[in-house]
C-alpha cells in the first residue's frame, strides 16, 4: 500500500513540475542558472521551482532562465554554491550559520563567500512517531529506535543538538538509525523504527505517506518548557505551529507548537547584482502568486522575506529591499 501511495505522490509531483516548466523537456535557447534545492518530494524543491517560476515570467526580457535542481539538501547546496556548481541554493538558517562560523560539517573551515537573497518559509522541528510506540513527549524517545537523518545532514545535526539539549544520551538511551529522512516513513510503517526526527516545511509528502500506512502515526509535541528555552537561547530558531489538518489520517487533533528554522535562498558573493535584484523583485511583485505555489508559503510577508537571513545580504537583494522601504 505504501509503495502505491509513494508512486501516486511522485507521479502527481512530476505532473505539477511539468506544469510549471513544460519547456524543460525541450532544448533551451537562452542562458540558464540553477537553484540547488532538495529531493523532489520536499518543500525546498517546491520553493526553488516557485522562485524560478516568478522570474521566468520575464525570462525573455531578462534573457535568462532559472531552473530548480534536485539535490541532497542544505549541506550539498552550500557546497554547490561555494564551488560554483550552481548559482543559487536553499539552506536552513542554522546550516548557513554553521558554514560561516566553521562549525559541524565545516569545522575549522568557515565559508565566507555566501550571501543571502530571500528568506522563505520556516521549517519545523517535527517528531513523527508510531502511536503504538507510546511516545508522547521527547523524553519518551528513551529506549526507542529513532531515525535522526543521514550522518552529516542538517537533520542529523539538528536532531543530535535537540536530543542533547533535552538530556537524552544517544549512545546509552536510544537505538539510533541514520538513514536519509525521506526513507523514514517507509521504515516507520515497516516497524523498523519507532519514530523519526525531521526539520521540514509542512505539509510534507514524507509525512503524508507515513500517515497513509496501516500503522497509525502522530506528531509528538515538544514540551512548552523546551520550546521556550530553545527559542530564548538560539537566534537561528523561530516559533512554529504545525497544522495537523494537513494530514487527515494523523492521530493528533490539535495543532503542535514547536520551533523551526527559516529556509533561505542564497548565492555566492560574486553572483551578478542585476540577476539577484531581478529575482527578488519578481518574487515581491508576484508575492500573492508565489504564496499559492505551496501551502508552506501561505503566511509569507515582505518582512519575513527580508529578515533573519543569517549571512550578509547580497548587494542585489539589499538594493531591492531599500527601494521597497524594508531597509534603511
Amino acid at each position: 500500500m505504501i509503495h502505491d501511495t509513494r508512486l501516486f505522490m511522485l507521479l502527481s509531483l512530476v505532473t505539477f513540475t511539468v506544469s510549471i516548466f513544460p519547456s524543460t523537456l525541450l532544448a533551451f535557447d537562452e542562458p540558464m542558472l540553477s537553484i540547488s534545492t532538495g529531493n523532489v518530494t520536499g518543500v525546498y524543491y517546491a520553493a526553488g521551482s516557485a522562485v524560478a517560476k516568478m522570474h521566468n515570467k520575464k525570462r525573455k526580457e531578462y534573457n535568462l532562465r532559472l531552473l530548480a535542481e534536485a539535490s541532497e539538501g542544505s549541506v550539498a547546496n552550500i557546497q554547490n554554491v561555494t564551488d560554483g556548481t550552481t548559482a543559487f541554493g536553499i539552506a536552513q538558517a542554522n546550516a548557513l550559520d554553521y558554514a560561516q562560523n566553521g562549525e559541524h560539517y565545516w569545522q575549522d573551515a568557515p565559508v565566507n563567500n555566501l550571501r543571502s537573497v530571500l528568506g522563505l518559509y520556516t521549517e519545523a522541528f517535527t517528531v513523527v512517531a508510531a502511536v503504538n510506540a507510546n511516545i508522547n513527549s521527547l523524553q519518551d524517545l528513551r529506549g526507542k529506535i529513532v531515525n535522526i537523518g543521514e550522518h552529516g545532514s542538517t537533520d542529523n545535526i539538528q536532531a543530535k543538538s535537540i536530543l542533547g539539549f533535552v538530556g537524552l544520551d544517544m549512545e546509552k538511551e536510544l537505538t539510533v538509525s541514520e538513514v536519509p529522512t525521506y526513507e523514514a516513513s517507509e521504515l516507520l510503517q515497516q516497524g523498523r523504527i519507532d519514530a523519526y526526527l525531521y526539520t521540514v516545511g509542512h505539509p510534507n509528502l514524507s509525512i503524508k505517506e507515513a500517515s497513509h500506512g496501516a500503522r497509525k502515526i502522530m506528531i509528538v509535541p515538544p514540551s512548552t518548557k523546551y520550546v521556550d528555552a530553545l527559542l530564548e537561547q538560539k537566534d537561528t530558531l523561530v516559533e512554529r505551529v504545525i497544522r495537523v489538518d494537513y494530514y487527515k489520517d494523523l492521530a493528533n487533533t490539535e495543532p503542535v507548537r514547536t520551533f523551526g528554522v527559516k529556509a533561505i535562498l542564497f548565492c555566492n558573493v560574486d553572483t551578478n547584482e542585476e540577476v539577484v535584484y531581478r529575482i527578488v523583485k519578481e518574487v515581491f511583485e508576484n508575492l500573492d502568486l508565489f504564496k499559492r505555489q505551496h501551502p508552506a508559503f501561505a503566511k509569507l510577508t515582505p518582512e519575513r522575506l527580508s529578515t533573519k537571513l543569517i549571512v550578509p545580504l547580497h548587494p542585489g537583494a539589499e538594493r531591492y529591499f531599500k527601494e521597497a522601504g524594508l531597509l534603511r
